[in-house]
């Protein structure tokens, strides 16, 4: 049983959400057992991870904006791809 549901939201980012009926809400989904963090992003390393999967790029500590650029984590990559 999943511990969660992934979907990409309209900007593609990645998001988590515990209740499959919130998760289907967004179109595709698929279950996970990734934890996430109370804004509703994958948790990689103790650290909320915001991915965007139309831009291959994730970071921490903020957005594309004003957060720090990390290597993607091969697992949020291999998630997205399944939602794309």
């Amino acid at each position: 049983m999943a511990h969660s549901y992934a979907y990409l939201d309209k900007e593609k980012i990645l998001h988590l959400h515990p209740l499959e009926d919130e998760a289907v809400k967004h179109g595709k989904y698929v279950g996970t057992n990734l934890d996430y963090d109370e804004s509703g992003f994958p948790v990689i390393g103790g650290e909320g991870v915001i991915y965007y999967a139309d831009k291959d790029t994730a970071y921490v500590n903020g957005n594309e904006d004003n957060g720090k650029q990390i290597a993607v984590p091969s697992g949020l990559k291999a998630l997205a791809g399944q939602l794309l």
